[in-house]
């Protein structure tokens, strides 16, 4: 067995906490240290995970001589810490969207294929299991040709968020699984966005993508009372149902009978629909995407998304920037 790679997250707040924690779970990282601007913070993590606490996250590079790190930080400072890591030879994973803009993301990327070293990007959805096996039905055909998709990622707005808008934080998720599932960009863009409780930030958005003959609808908002993550899909043999937060997914079988009326005019009569609740592998993403990240470093093989996967999940997101403005 290779030796565990020396790790590291920089922000420890809810998502980096998390990190930490699996990082210090896995066999095949050992969890060197965390640096994070909130000294107090920075302390309770290492001391929970066994780990140095830092402040400053170069300090940390200097220090700790880290394979790798995950950069969990607010968006606007992920272009210069991923530049600053990977400037000292080591890998990294940035929570998503990978960066505040189009072209600093792509500044990530270049850097990355410079220096060398693995680029992921955070897109956890892309690890549900309930995801993966929709993909794996799709691709079978299982559902025949898609013709709708609506997504559904609606909550109050997390405290931690305080610089981006819901399209590039929340709304980016859904684009990205979307293009998972369709293995392509969208070819038609629209969307609406509003104000309804911040000042300067879109809380609420309405998206529309056009994906091959499919229309895909995404609402995303941080005004609804409650958590709401759904992914319904629709085609002509079939009808499914996923919930990203028990990760159950089911399938309604279409069964209908075409035929000719007693005037010779063509219909289409539905029978009940056929519900299965299709096995999904119940296991934790982030676990799945921190060994993905390892894996690919200690392989050299590309990430399960990559820094392209994580441009393109942007580029889209800035296009329904433009057209809710």
């Amino acid at each position: 067995m290779d030796q565990p790679l020396r790790v590291g997250v920089i922000g420890v707040g809810n998502m980096g906490l998390n990190h930490a924690r699996v990082y210090s779970e896995l066999p095949e990282a050992q969890l060197c240290a965390v640096a994070d601007f909130d000294a107090e913070r920075a302390e309770q993590v290492a001391a929970r995970f066994g780990a140095r606490a830092y402040t400053n996250y170069r300090v940390m590079f200097a220090e700790q001589r880290l394979d790798a790190v995950t950069i969990a930080v607010p968006t606007r400072a992920h272009l210069a810490m991923a530049l600053d890591a990977l400037a000292a030879g080591i890998h990294i994973l940035v929570e998503k969207p990978l960066a505040a803009t189009v072209k600093e993301a792509e500044e990530i990327v270049q850097a990355a294929q410079r220096a060398q070293r693995t680029l992921a990007v955070g897109h956890i959805e892309r690890f549900n299991p309930a995801v993966r096996e929709l993909k794996r039905l799709m691709d079978a055909n299982a559902l025949g040709a898609i013709s709708t998709v609506i997504a559904r990622r609606v909550g109050i707005m997390p405290p931690q968020v305080r610089d981006a808008n819901v399209i590039i934080d929340l709304a980016v998720h859904d684009i990205d699984v979307l293009n998972f599932i369709f293995g392509e960009l969208p070819t038609f863009v629209s969307a609406t966005a509003g104000n309804a409780l911040l000042e300067k930030r879109y809380d609420h958005a309405e998206i529309f993508l056009r994906y091959q003959n499919a229309g895909c609808f995404v609402q995303v908002n941080w005004i609804t009372p409650l958590k709401i993550r759904t992914l319904s899909v629709t085609g002509d043999a079939g009808h499914a149902e996923l919930n990203y937060v028990t990760q159950k997914l089911e399938l309604y079988e279409t069964t209908l009978e075409r035929a000719y009326d007693n005037f010779g005019d063509f219909v289409v009569r539905f029978g009940q629909a056929q519900r299965v609740s299709v096995p999904v592998q119940v296991y934790e993403p982030l676990r799945a995407e921190l060994q993905d990240f390892l894996r690919a470093i200690q392989l050299k093989t590309l990430p399960t998304v990559t820094g392209a996967d994580g441009v393109n999940a942007l580029r889209v997101a800035a296009l329904v920037l433009e057209h809710a403005a």
